[in-house]
Protein backbone atom coordinates (compact mmCIF):
# COMPACT_ATOMS: atom_id res chain seq x y z
CA UNK A 1 0.00 0.00 0.00
CA UNK A 2 1.50 3.09 -1.18
CA UNK A 3 2.12 6.28 1.21
CA UNK A 4 -0.79 8.40 -0.65
CA UNK A 5 -3.18 5.82 -0.54
CA UNK A 6 -2.25 5.06 3.57
CA UNK A 7 -2.96 9.05 3.86
CA UNK A 8 -6.28 9.66 1.63
CA UNK A 9 -7.39 6.62 3.73
CA UNK A 10 -6.54 8.44 7.12
CA UNK A 11 -8.19 11.58 5.67
CA UNK A 12 -11.35 9.59 4.89
CA UNK A 13 -11.76 7.80 8.47
CA UNK A 14 -11.34 11.05 10.13
CA UNK A 15 -13.90 12.93 7.97
CA UNK A 16 -16.37 9.92 8.36
CA UNK A 17 -15.81 10.69 12.37
CA UNK A 18 -16.08 13.88 12.13
CA UNK A 19 -19.46 13.73 9.80
CA UNK A 20 -20.94 10.98 12.79
CA UNK A 21 -19.62 13.56 15.24
CA UNK A 22 -21.52 16.50 13.73
CA UNK A 23 -24.64 14.12 13.40
CA UNK A 24 -24.76 12.87 17.14
CA UNK A 25 -23.84 16.12 17.92
CA UNK A 26 -26.62 17.71 16.08
CA UNK A 27 -29.23 14.87 17.58
CA UNK A 28 -28.11 15.86 20.99
CA UNK A 29 -29.07 19.52 20.66
CA UNK A 30 -32.43 18.72 18.94
CA UNK A 31 -33.32 16.58 22.59
CA UNK A 32 -32.39 19.66 24.55
CA UNK A 33 -35.03 22.07 26.33
CA UNK A 34 -35.84 24.66 23.76
CA UNK A 35 -34.92 27.63 26.42
CA UNK A 36 -31.36 25.82 26.17
CA UNK A 37 -31.54 25.99 22.94
CA UNK A 38 -32.33 29.51 21.97
CA UNK A 39 -31.78 31.79 24.85
CA UNK A 40 -34.20 34.50 25.23
CA UNK A 41 -32.34 37.87 24.07
CA UNK A 42 -34.95 39.87 23.26
CA UNK A 43 -35.33 43.43 25.17
CA UNK A 44 -38.48 42.44 26.67
CA UNK A 45 -38.07 38.59 27.46
CA UNK A 46 -40.89 37.88 25.13
CA UNK A 47 -39.96 33.83 25.75
CA UNK A 48 -39.59 34.06 29.39
CA UNK A 49 -42.29 32.65 31.07
CA UNK A 50 -43.56 34.17 34.57
CA UNK A 51 -44.79 32.03 37.94
CA UNK A 52 -48.12 32.28 36.68
CA UNK A 53 -47.91 30.27 33.48
CA UNK A 54 -45.35 27.85 35.77
CA UNK A 55 -47.65 26.99 38.23
CA UNK A 56 -50.48 26.39 35.89
CA UNK A 57 -48.56 24.10 33.85
CA UNK A 58 -46.98 21.92 36.80
CA UNK A 59 -50.33 21.61 38.58
CA UNK A 60 -51.95 19.81 35.02
CA UNK A 61 -53.16 16.57 35.65
CA UNK A 62 -55.11 16.67 32.10
CA UNK A 63 -52.41 15.89 28.64
CA UNK A 64 -52.65 19.05 26.12
CA UNK A 65 -51.64 18.92 23.17
CA UNK A 66 -50.40 22.26 21.19
CA UNK A 67 -51.15 22.19 17.61
CA UNK A 68 -48.88 24.43 15.02
CA UNK A 69 -51.37 25.24 12.20
CA UNK A 70 -50.07 26.63 9.15
CA UNK A 71 -47.10 26.32 6.20
CA UNK A 72 -44.37 25.37 7.98
CA UNK A 73 -42.73 27.91 5.63
CA UNK A 74 -44.56 30.61 6.85
CA UNK A 75 -45.15 30.29 10.09
CA UNK A 76 -43.13 32.72 12.49
CA UNK A 77 -40.10 30.71 14.19
CA UNK A 78 -40.73 33.14 17.45
CA UNK A 79 -44.26 31.70 18.48
CA UNK A 80 -43.08 27.68 17.14
CA UNK A 81 -39.76 28.28 19.77
CA UNK A 82 -42.33 30.11 22.06
CA UNK A 83 -44.82 27.16 22.20
CA UNK A 84 -42.21 24.05 22.89
CA UNK A 85 -41.10 26.49 25.84
CA UNK A 86 -44.70 24.83 27.19
CA UNK A 87 -43.46 21.44 26.08
CA UNK A 88 -40.15 21.52 28.07
CA UNK A 89 -42.29 22.71 31.59
CA UNK A 90 -44.56 19.39 31.72
CA UNK A 91 -44.88 16.15 30.32
CA UNK A 92 -48.89 16.49 29.88
CA UNK A 93 -48.12 19.37 27.12
CA UNK A 94 -47.18 18.19 23.78
CA UNK A 95 -46.48 20.62 20.67
CA UNK A 96 -46.74 19.25 17.30
CA UNK A 97 -46.83 20.95 13.79
CA UNK A 98 -49.57 20.08 11.76
CA UNK A 99 -48.48 21.56 8.34
CA UNK A 100 -51.96 22.63 6.74
CA UNK A 101 -50.28 22.63 2.85
CA UNK A 102 -49.70 19.47 2.85
CA UNK A 103 -52.77 18.10 5.37
CA UNK A 104 -55.87 19.85 5.27
CA UNK A 105 -57.62 16.55 5.47
CA UNK A 106 -56.39 16.73 9.18
CA UNK A 107 -57.01 20.86 9.65
CA UNK A 108 -60.49 19.97 8.66
CA UNK A 109 -60.88 17.09 10.57
CA UNK A 110 -59.25 18.74 14.14
CA UNK A 111 -61.83 21.63 12.85
CA UNK A 112 -58.61 24.01 13.29
CA UNK A 113 -58.17 27.49 11.51
CA UNK A 114 -55.29 28.10 9.52
CA UNK A 115 -52.23 30.26 10.93
CA UNK A 116 -52.82 29.46 14.60
CA UNK A 117 -52.07 27.64 17.71
CA UNK A 118 -55.48 24.60 18.01
CA UNK A 119 -55.07 23.60 21.81
CA UNK A 120 -56.59 20.75 22.63
CA UNK A 121 -57.44 18.37 25.65
CA UNK A 122 -59.09 15.12 25.17
CA UNK A 123 -60.06 14.84 28.67
CA UNK A 124 -62.22 17.45 28.67
CA UNK A 125 -63.17 17.55 24.99
CA UNK A 126 -62.82 21.16 24.79
CA UNK A 127 -60.47 23.18 21.97
CA UNK A 128 -59.42 26.39 21.72
CA UNK A 129 -58.03 28.70 18.58
CA UNK A 130 -55.62 30.87 18.96
CA UNK A 131 -54.79 33.07 15.62
CA UNK A 132 -51.30 34.09 14.81
CA UNK A 133 -52.31 37.78 14.60
CA UNK A 134 -53.36 37.32 18.11
CA UNK A 135 -49.55 36.55 19.37
CA UNK A 136 -47.72 38.92 17.40
CA UNK A 137 -50.22 42.55 17.18
CA UNK A 138 -49.58 45.18 14.76
CA UNK A 139 -49.76 48.45 15.14
CA UNK A 140 -52.91 49.97 13.38
CA UNK A 141 -52.13 53.88 14.00
CA UNK A 142 -48.70 53.01 12.34
CA UNK A 143 -50.56 51.28 9.27
CA UNK A 144 -53.39 54.27 8.94
CA UNK A 145 -51.52 57.12 9.74
CA UNK A 146 -47.63 56.28 8.34
CA UNK A 147 -49.10 53.11 5.28
CA UNK A 148 -46.32 51.12 7.83
CA UNK A 149 -46.28 47.81 8.91
CA UNK A 150 -44.93 47.79 12.78
CA UNK A 151 -45.22 44.87 15.14
CA UNK A 152 -46.07 46.15 18.17
CA UNK A 153 -47.18 43.56 20.74
CA UNK A 154 -46.27 40.02 22.03
CA UNK A 155 -49.36 38.28 23.76
CA UNK A 156 -47.83 34.58 22.92
CA UNK A 157 -47.72 33.73 27.18
CA UNK A 158 -51.23 35.88 27.59
CA UNK A 159 -53.08 33.74 25.01
CA UNK A 160 -51.54 30.57 25.69
CA UNK A 161 -51.84 30.20 29.00
CA UNK A 162 -55.61 31.18 29.12
CA UNK A 163 -55.90 28.60 26.48
CA UNK A 164 -54.63 26.25 28.42
CA UNK A 165 -56.86 26.73 31.75
CA UNK A 166 -59.78 27.20 29.65
CA UNK A 167 -59.41 23.59 27.60
CA UNK A 168 -58.35 22.10 30.88
CA UNK A 169 -61.02 23.53 33.41
CA UNK A 170 -64.72 22.49 33.11
CA UNK A 171 -66.20 25.93 34.78
CA UNK A 172 -67.73 28.56 32.80
CA UNK A 173 -67.83 31.66 35.01
CA UNK A 174 -70.00 35.10 34.68
CA UNK A 175 -69.31 38.42 36.36
CA UNK A 176 -72.42 40.19 36.62
CA UNK A 177 -71.81 44.06 36.24
CA UNK A 178 -75.01 46.49 37.08
CA UNK A 179 -76.37 49.31 34.55
CA UNK A 180 -78.83 52.20 35.21
CA UNK A 181 -76.34 53.85 37.42
CA UNK A 182 -74.11 55.69 34.53
CA UNK A 183 -71.70 53.05 34.64
CA UNK A 184 -68.46 53.29 33.08
CA UNK A 185 -68.02 51.15 30.57
CA UNK A 186 -64.87 48.27 30.45
CA UNK A 187 -62.03 48.79 28.39
CA UNK A 188 -60.53 46.63 25.71
CA UNK A 189 -57.45 45.60 28.31
CA UNK A 190 -60.13 44.90 30.94
CA UNK A 191 -62.05 42.51 28.63
CA UNK A 192 -59.58 41.03 27.30
CA UNK A 193 -58.08 40.11 30.73
CA UNK A 194 -61.26 38.76 32.21
CA UNK A 195 -61.60 36.74 28.88
CA UNK A 196 -58.24 35.31 29.68
CA UNK A 197 -59.43 34.23 32.98
CA UNK A 198 -62.21 32.52 31.69
CA UNK A 199 -64.39 35.25 32.69
CA UNK A 200 -67.51 36.76 30.92
CA UNK A 201 -69.17 39.86 31.83
CA UNK A 202 -73.35 39.65 31.90
CA UNK A 203 -75.05 43.01 32.13
CA UNK A 204 -77.98 43.18 34.96
CA UNK A 205 -80.13 46.25 35.54
CA UNK A 206 -81.22 45.40 38.97
CA UNK A 207 -84.88 47.21 39.23
CA UNK A 208 -85.88 46.20 35.86
CA UNK A 209 -84.16 43.06 36.12
CA UNK A 210 -85.71 42.65 39.91
CA UNK A 211 -83.59 40.06 41.46
CA UNK A 212 -79.88 39.27 41.48
CA UNK A 213 -79.38 35.48 39.63
CA UNK A 214 -78.91 32.44 41.47
CA UNK A 215 -76.10 32.35 39.68
CA UNK A 216 -74.41 35.09 40.25
CA UNK A 217 -70.80 34.21 41.94
CA UNK A 218 -69.56 37.83 41.66
CA UNK A 219 -71.80 41.67 41.27
CA UNK A 220 -70.00 44.18 40.24
CA UNK A 221 -70.82 48.11 40.20
CA UNK A 222 -68.14 49.83 38.04
CA UNK A 223 -68.40 53.90 39.13
CA UNK A 224 -71.59 54.41 39.34
CA UNK A 225 -72.51 57.80 39.01
CA UNK A 226 -75.97 57.60 40.88
CA UNK A 227 -76.86 56.64 44.18
CA UNK A 228 -78.44 52.97 44.21
CA UNK A 229 -82.08 52.33 45.04
CA UNK A 230 -83.21 51.90 48.03
CA UNK A 231 -84.80 48.58 46.93
CA UNK A 232 -81.74 47.92 44.87
CA UNK A 233 -79.40 48.32 48.42
CA UNK A 234 -81.54 46.05 49.84
CA UNK A 235 -81.64 43.22 46.77
CA UNK A 236 -77.33 43.91 47.53
CA UNK A 237 -77.30 43.38 51.05
CA UNK A 238 -79.84 40.63 51.06
CA UNK A 239 -77.51 39.17 48.65
CA UNK A 240 -74.49 39.62 50.49
CA UNK A 241 -76.29 38.35 54.11
CA UNK A 242 -76.89 35.08 52.03
CA UNK A 243 -73.28 34.26 51.13
CA UNK A 244 -72.43 36.40 48.31
CA UNK A 245 -69.82 38.53 46.75
CA UNK A 246 -70.09 42.20 45.83
CA UNK A 247 -67.25 44.59 44.32
CA UNK A 248 -67.84 48.56 43.76
CA UNK A 249 -65.18 50.69 42.22
CA UNK A 250 -66.77 53.42 43.77
CA UNK A 251 -64.75 56.48 42.91
CA UNK A 252 -65.42 60.28 43.72
CA UNK A 253 -68.56 61.94 43.10
CA UNK A 254 -70.32 65.34 43.89
CA UNK A 255 -73.32 64.25 44.33
CA UNK A 256 -74.22 62.24 47.82
CA UNK A 257 -75.20 58.74 47.50
CA UNK A 258 -76.27 57.79 51.04
CA UNK A 259 -77.74 53.94 50.20
CA UNK A 260 -74.12 53.18 48.22
CA UNK A 261 -72.38 54.34 51.23
CA UNK A 262 -74.80 52.78 53.94
CA UNK A 263 -73.83 49.69 52.30
CA UNK A 264 -70.44 49.50 53.05
CA UNK A 265 -71.08 50.96 56.12
CA UNK A 266 -72.87 47.15 57.57
CA UNK A 267 -69.52 46.03 56.39
CA UNK A 268 -67.42 48.52 58.54
CA UNK A 269 -66.35 51.01 55.61
CA UNK A 270 -67.17 54.63 55.02
CA UNK A 271 -66.85 56.68 52.03
CA UNK A 272 -65.74 60.24 53.09
CA UNK A 273 -67.05 63.28 50.83
CA UNK A 274 -63.92 64.70 49.14
CA UNK A 275 -60.69 63.52 47.16
CA UNK A 276 -57.81 61.73 48.27
CA UNK A 277 -54.39 63.41 47.86
CA UNK A 278 -50.78 61.85 49.00
CA UNK A 279 -48.08 64.56 49.90
CA UNK A 280 -45.16 61.98 50.17
CA UNK A 281 -45.75 59.74 47.06
CA UNK A 282 -46.94 60.96 44.04
CA UNK A 283 -46.45 61.57 40.29
CA UNK A 284 -44.93 64.61 38.80
CA UNK A 285 -45.83 67.28 41.43
CA UNK A 286 -49.94 66.23 41.45
CA UNK A 287 -50.68 64.90 44.67
CA UNK A 288 -53.95 63.59 42.91
CA UNK A 289 -51.78 61.37 41.52
CA UNK A 290 -51.02 58.65 43.88
CA UNK A 291 -48.55 55.77 43.89
CA UNK A 292 -50.79 53.97 46.79
CA UNK A 293 -48.99 51.59 49.77
CA UNK A 294 -49.91 47.87 49.34
CA UNK A 295 -49.98 46.51 52.60
CA UNK A 296 -47.69 42.77 52.23
CA UNK A 297 -49.34 39.85 52.95
CA UNK A 298 -52.83 40.23 51.40
CA UNK A 299 -54.63 38.06 49.10
CA UNK A 300 -54.81 40.35 46.14
CA UNK A 301 -51.55 41.20 46.16
CA UNK A 302 -50.26 38.30 44.69
CA UNK A 303 -47.52 38.51 42.19
CA UNK A 304 -45.97 42.10 43.48
CA UNK A 305 -42.98 42.84 45.27
CA UNK A 306 -41.08 46.34 46.35
CA UNK A 307 -40.82 46.74 42.78
CA UNK A 308 -44.14 46.71 41.65
CA UNK A 309 -45.69 50.10 41.53
CA UNK A 310 -49.81 51.03 40.65
CA UNK A 311 -51.30 54.67 40.20
CA UNK A 312 -54.33 55.86 40.96
CA UNK A 313 -55.67 58.94 40.33
CA UNK A 314 -58.30 61.31 41.52
CA UNK A 315 -59.46 59.16 43.96
CA UNK A 316 -61.75 58.80 46.43
CA UNK A 317 -61.05 58.80 50.21
CA UNK A 318 -62.49 55.58 52.44
CA UNK A 319 -62.37 54.97 55.91
CA UNK A 320 -62.50 52.22 58.57
CA UNK A 321 -65.40 52.64 60.98
CA UNK A 322 -64.36 52.38 64.72
CA UNK A 323 -66.24 49.65 65.55
CA UNK A 324 -66.88 47.30 63.76
CA UNK A 325 -70.52 45.73 62.97
CA UNK A 326 -70.45 42.20 64.35
CA UNK A 327 -68.89 39.23 62.97
CA UNK A 328 -66.72 42.34 60.17
CA UNK A 329 -63.12 41.98 59.27
CA UNK A 330 -61.46 44.71 57.60
CA UNK A 331 -58.21 43.95 55.53
CA UNK A 332 -56.76 46.82 53.46
CA UNK A 333 -54.83 46.38 50.31
CA UNK A 334 -54.32 49.41 49.17
CA UNK A 335 -53.79 53.03 51.15
CA UNK A 336 -52.15 56.62 50.80
CA UNK A 337 -49.06 57.06 53.21
CA UNK A 338 -49.08 58.62 56.77
CA UNK A 339 -49.16 61.95 54.75
CA UNK A 340 -52.69 61.35 53.15
CA UNK A 341 -54.76 64.14 53.01
CA UNK A 342 -58.98 64.28 52.53
CA UNK A 343 -59.62 67.29 50.34
CA UNK A 344 -62.57 69.32 50.33
CA UNK A 345 -64.13 72.27 49.40
CA UNK A 346 -63.31 74.24 52.65
CA UNK A 347 -60.67 72.05 54.39
CA UNK A 348 -57.50 69.19 54.04
CA UNK A 349 -57.08 66.64 56.50
CA UNK A 350 -54.55 65.08 57.19
CA UNK A 351 -54.49 61.23 57.46
CA UNK A 352 -53.92 57.67 56.14
CA UNK A 353 -57.01 56.67 53.85
CA UNK A 354 -58.20 54.07 52.21
CA UNK A 355 -58.24 53.39 48.41
CA UNK A 356 -58.97 49.84 48.69
CA UNK A 357 -60.23 47.23 51.22
CA UNK A 358 -61.95 43.50 51.78
CA UNK A 359 -64.80 43.62 53.97
CA UNK A 360 -65.84 39.79 55.24
CA UNK A 361 -68.74 38.98 57.14
CA UNK A 362 -68.79 35.79 59.02
CA UNK A 363 -72.29 34.03 58.33
CA UNK A 364 -74.30 31.43 60.14
CA UNK A 365 -73.14 29.46 56.91
CA UNK A 366 -70.67 30.67 54.94
CA UNK A 367 -69.17 33.88 54.53
CA UNK A 368 -70.68 37.45 52.35
CA UNK A 369 -67.09 39.32 50.99
CA UNK A 370 -67.24 43.21 49.73
CA UNK A 371 -64.63 44.41 47.75
CA UNK A 372 -64.64 47.97 47.72
CA UNK A 373 -62.03 50.49 45.76
CA UNK A 374 -62.11 53.82 45.74
CA UNK A 375 -61.14 55.12 42.12
CA UNK A 376 -62.10 53.08 38.63
CA UNK A 377 -58.70 54.81 37.09
CA UNK A 378 -57.36 51.63 38.82
CA UNK A 379 -58.60 50.21 35.76
CA UNK A 380 -58.43 53.23 32.97
CA UNK A 381 -57.89 52.27 29.86
CA UNK A 382 -55.40 55.23 28.78
CA UNK A 383 -53.57 54.99 32.26
CA UNK A 384 -52.45 51.46 31.49
CA UNK A 385 -51.95 51.87 28.13
CA UNK A 386 -49.56 54.76 28.44
CA UNK A 387 -47.75 52.83 31.66
CA UNK A 388 -47.52 49.61 30.78
CA UNK A 389 -45.51 48.50 34.05
CA UNK A 390 -47.93 49.22 36.31
CA UNK A 391 -49.54 46.77 38.39
CA UNK A 392 -52.83 47.96 38.55
CA UNK A 393 -54.20 45.55 36.31
CA UNK A 394 -52.73 42.46 38.16
CA UNK A 395 -54.62 43.94 41.21
CA UNK A 396 -57.36 44.10 40.04
CA UNK A 397 -57.76 40.93 38.55
CA UNK A 398 -56.28 39.49 41.74
CA UNK A 399 -59.42 41.15 43.19
CA UNK A 400 -61.59 40.11 40.98
CA UNK A 401 -60.65 36.19 40.89
CA UNK A 402 -60.50 35.79 44.45
CA UNK A 403 -64.62 35.93 44.83
CA UNK A 404 -64.06 32.58 42.77
CA UNK A 405 -62.99 29.66 44.20
CA UNK A 406 -62.23 27.56 41.41
CA UNK A 407 -61.00 30.62 39.32
CA UNK A 408 -57.15 31.55 39.28
CA UNK A 409 -55.98 34.55 38.04
CA UNK A 410 -54.18 33.93 34.58
CA UNK A 411 -54.12 37.04 32.94
CA UNK A 412 -51.34 37.95 31.74
CA UNK A 413 -50.49 41.41 29.91
CA UNK A 414 -48.82 41.51 26.01
CA UNK A 415 -45.32 42.11 26.02
CA UNK A 416 -44.10 45.65 23.93
CA UNK A 417 -42.12 44.92 20.57
CA UNK A 418 -41.14 48.42 20.98
CA UNK A 419 -37.51 48.93 20.77
CA UNK A 420 -36.01 50.03 23.76
CA UNK A 421 -33.42 52.95 23.63
CA UNK A 422 -30.90 54.13 26.36
CA UNK A 423 -31.32 57.80 26.86
CA UNK A 424 -30.16 59.96 29.62
CA UNK A 425 -33.11 61.88 31.07
CA UNK A 426 -31.30 64.70 32.74
CA UNK A 427 -28.15 66.73 31.90
CA UNK A 428 -25.76 68.41 34.14
CA UNK A 429 -22.56 66.34 34.92
CA UNK A 430 -23.75 62.88 32.89
CA UNK A 431 -24.54 65.22 29.64
CA UNK A 432 -20.91 66.75 30.11
CA UNK A 433 -19.61 62.97 30.76
CA UNK A 434 -21.63 61.68 27.49
CA UNK A 435 -21.44 64.87 24.85
CA UNK A 436 -17.98 65.53 25.47
CA UNK A 437 -15.58 63.91 27.64
CA UNK A 438 -15.90 60.48 26.15
CA UNK A 439 -15.59 61.34 22.87
CA UNK A 440 -12.82 64.20 23.48
CA UNK A 441 -10.60 61.22 25.13
CA UNK A 442 -11.69 58.96 22.26
CA UNK A 443 -10.88 60.82 19.96
CA UNK A 444 -7.83 61.91 21.50
CA UNK A 445 -6.14 58.64 22.51
CA UNK A 446 -6.87 57.51 18.58
CA UNK A 447 -4.56 60.64 17.84
CA UNK A 448 -1.94 59.57 20.35
CA UNK A 449 -1.77 55.71 18.86
CA UNK A 450 -1.76 57.08 15.41
CA UNK A 451 1.26 59.67 15.67
CA UNK A 452 3.68 56.64 17.66
CA UNK A 453 2.75 54.14 14.91
CA UNK A 454 3.54 57.15 12.28
CA UNK A 455 7.05 57.48 13.88
CA UNK A 456 8.00 53.76 13.69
Amino acid sequence: MTRKLKKGGYSAILSLIVIAAVIVLNMIVGRLPEKVRQWDMSSSQIYTLGTTTKDLVKGLDKDVTIYVVGDPSNVDKRITSFAKRYEDLSKHIKVETLDSVLHPDQVNKLKATDDSLFISCEATNKTESVPFTSIIKMDESAYYNYGQSKESEFDGEGQLTSAISHVTNDVEKKVYVTEGHKEAQFGTVVTDMLKKSNLTVTPINLLTGGSIPEDCELLLLNAPESDLAADEKKMVSDYLNGGGNVMILAGYSEKDRPNLNGLLNEYGLNMENGLAADTKNFYQNNPYYIFPTIPAGNELTQGTDDKSVSLVLQSGAMTQLKDLPQGVEVAPFMETSENGMLVTADKQTKGTYLLGAVAKKTLDSGAARLTVLTTPSLIDEGLNTSFTNLNNMNLFMNAVTANYPDVANVSIPAKSLDVGYNTVTKGGLWGVLFVFVIPVVTLLTGLVIWLKRRRL
